[in-house]
């Protein structure tokens, strides 16, 4: 499309968002990112998993080592309620394969090292914007938020996440969100004696809860636990839980369960936790001059660890489709055609991932342990595809 003086509105200043902004910053068009926080909340959330094919992504804007500052590797062990290993998921030569290595990261960290990139290279952020509605005829969009004031440009590029307000507004009757049955905890802790447990993940199906935990490069546990409930909480509810209350529900679903669950679960002085949604397909990303990318597209269950990656991938192929097609349409929908298949795919392999984490009787438990040590071979085999992704920014899109 012509970028000549071109500006866009980027709704969420998420992972994604910023980076968004620097692709499209790059090829002429200037865009202002509108998040809903009040101010920058870099200490909220837990971790993520991000793989080679979004690090490769990172990689265009910032060096790796302003973000490994405070990780844990990638690599994954898994381990039955006996602890009982019955596999791994290596990462050992994924720099020489794929330019870059699986790792753990906090979201906060991560979000913020992205921001300030951004920020550096002239980005505008614009907190407090609340997005109520969208708007758009043949020439532009308007975005309208709750504190009454609102923004035209000339497309709109929803950035803003599983509960996407973008999405929202584009789609009203689309498609809800879809609960799979599990709720996540997790956190950060310290303990003494586990510094020899470095080096992986350490994921254990338990007897009647999954949990995973492992050990930073500055010497803390990190941790995650997936409770399975078939009933969706209400709104207010996760929210609404002591602290005491909640290690008491982890602590009694894990009592039989190896060391140190216990104790990680025991010494944390903060919990979070949250249902676990993904998404059904959205027939369209986009509607007119607005399009959506990420999580506010296509969001997955975190299971395998893709989420973060997924939402990078879509900003360089997002940004590259608009540099190269002759109009907006053009580009969003071979934005969309180049990346459905693949973002599919991978939210059912997290699907898949799931639906073993939930809670077997005794008989499924037993058949569970005796297929979990091949189930997790043959997703080891099938994430090459998933790590090589890699996108050539110079080469063009027809």
């Amino acid at each position: 499309m012509s970028i000549l003086k071109k500006k866009a509105i980027l709704i969420g200043c998420g992972i994604s968002g910023p980076v968004m902004a620097l692709f499209l910053k790059r090829i002429g068009i200037e865009a202002t990112i509108y998040e809903a926080q009040t101010q920058h909340r870099d200490d909220a959330g837990a971790f993520l998993g991000i793989s080679p094919n979004g690090l490769n992504v990172l990689k265009e804007f910032m060096p790796l080592d302003e973000v490994l500052t405070d990780f844990t590797p990638g690599k994954m062990t898994f381990f039955n309620a006996r602890n009982k290993s019955i596999g791994e998921i290596d990462n050992a030569n994924q720099n020489e394969l794929y330019g870059a290595e699986t790792v753990q990261l906090k979201r906060g960290l991560l979000n913020k090292a992205i921001r300030e990139v951004a920020i550096a290279k002239g980005i505008n952020i614009e907190l407090g914007k609340k997005l109520t509605a969208i708007t758009q005829d043949e020439k532009s969009a308007t975005a309208f938020f709750d504190d009454g004031t609102n923004v035209t440009a000339d497309f709109i590029i929803g950035c803003d996440g599983i509960h996407s307000a973008a999405r929202k507004s584009l789609f009203p009757n689309g498609p809800k969100l879809s609960y799979t049955g599990l709720l996540s905890t997790g956190g950060f802790t310290k303990l003494t004696n586990v510094q020899d447990l470095y080096g992986s993940i350490r994921m254990t199906f338990g007897e009647r809860a999954f949990f995973a935990y492992a050990i930073s490069n500055l010497g803390d546990v990190w941790w995650f636990n997936n409770i399975s409930r078939k009933k969706e909480p209400s709104r207010n509810e996760l929210t609404a839980m002591e602290l005491n209350q909640l290690k008491d529900t982890l602590l009694d679903l894990h009592k039989n369960d190896p060391e140190p669950i216990a104790d990680i679960i025991k010494s944390a002085n903060k919990v979070e936790i949250y249902p676990v949604y993904d998404i059904p397909f959205l027939e369209k990303w986009y509607k007119g001059r607005v399009c959506l990318i990420g999580d506010s597209a296509h969001a997955t269950a975190p299971h395998i660890g893709q989420g973060a990656s997924l939402a990078l991938e879509d900003t360089i192929v997002l940004a590259k489709c608009i540099r190269d097609l002759p109009g907006l349409e053009a580009a969003f929908d071979k934005f969309q055609a180049l990346r459905q298949k693949r973002v599919q795919k991978i939210v059912r392999e997290a699907r898949k991932v799931g639906d073993n984490k939930t809670v077997p009787n005794k008989f499924q438990q037993f058949f569970r342990d005796l297929l979990l040590p091949f189930f997790v071979k043959m997703e080891a085999k099938k994430m090459d595809w998933v790590y090589s992704y890699k996108v050539d920014w110079n080469e063009k899109i027809s």
